[in-house]
């Protein structure tokens, strides 16, 4: 009786501080790996990158399966049709580049898909996690940056020219012209892990930041939220661990501003998948 092989795929989740990557059997996560994002230029990151995918690629050898393709999400607003990356805004030499067709050459594979990472994030949600029983849900990624996708009918809505944006262009200080992720990045001074430990610590000045963050992102929601009326919003990203600063701050300002009586009652859960679920979406791409 001839051997089953196994297949695996992988998955890169490429954010502003750091990459991570799952090897993935279409069920569970067979082997993971973590690096820092590099900072500094295009080749050191290309390098870095590669250096993420290799053992995870060796341990796939170990095991004598197929990898069948790797998926890319990546912190950037992408040109679907170039299949290019066209602004990442916390990892500036990535702008302009083919990144698929660059990291095939290096690794020798021939199927890699890419994708933003919010949007991988709600895919392995949507397929997985938190979103399994739902058919229109926002999903709000907060980390380095501010990000989402909007599911609707069995697909990530990417609008009539892949145009769509996630929450952090909305603009919350329209006279000032401030988007959501600016007034995140200003309020944070770029460093919400060190905010966090501050406003946990009895911080007055660092509880403030974060009520007034809940209170941008309340708006923020609520206006998307009277406009899609969603079942549901799942969140995730590095700052979901201290969400408890702001949220409750976020779901009042919803409240306030959703017009609708039932859609005042949407829950704000946390993704299921954890710190893996933007890997296993990008792993999701390659069918």
């Amino acid at each position: 009786m001839n051997k089953v092989t196994k297949n695996y795929t992988i998955g890169v989740d490429i954010g502003g501080t750091k990459m991570s990557a799952v090897l993935f059997d279409g069920a569970k996560v067979a082997a993971d790996y973590l690096l820092a994002t590099p900072k500094d230029n295009l080749e050191h990151f290309m390098i870095m990158l590669k250096a993420l995918i290799e053992p995870l690629q060796d341990r796939a050898n170990k095991d004598q399966a197929i990898i069948r393709g790797i998926g890319v999400g990546v912190a950037a607003e992408l040109d679907y049709q170039e299949n290019k990356i066209l602004e990442a805004p916390n990892i500036p030499f990535l702008n302009g580049q083919k990144l698929p067709v660059n990291l095939a050459a290096r690794l020798g594979v021939e199927v890699i898909k890419m994708e933003n990472d919010a949007h991988c994030f709600l895919l392995a949600e949507m397929k997985l996690g938190a979103g399994k029983k739902f058919n229109n849900v926002l999903g709000v990624i907060i980390g380095t940056g501010i990000g989402g996708g909007w599911w609707l009918n069995n697909q990530i809505y990417l609008g009539s020219h892949g145009g769509v944006r996630g929450p952090g262009w909305s603009i919350v200080d329209y006279k000032a012209g401030l988007r959501l992720e600016e007034a995140y990045h200003k309020l944070a001074q770029n460093n919400p892990a060190t905010l966090a430990e501050e406003a946990y610590r009895g911080d007055i000045l660092a509880e403030k930041s974060y009520q007034e963050f809940g209170h941008y992102l309340g708006v923020t929601l609520a206006n998307i939220v009277n406009i899609i009326d969603p079942e549901l919003i799942i969140i995730g990203g590095g700052v979901v661990e201290s969400s408890n600063l702001f949220i409750s701050t976020t779901k009042k300002i919803m409240r306030q501003y959703i017009k609708h009586d039932e859609t005042k009652k949407i829950r704000i859960v946390r993704g299921k998948l954890g710190v893996n679920a933007g890997a296993i979406g990008a792993a999701l791409l390659v069918s």
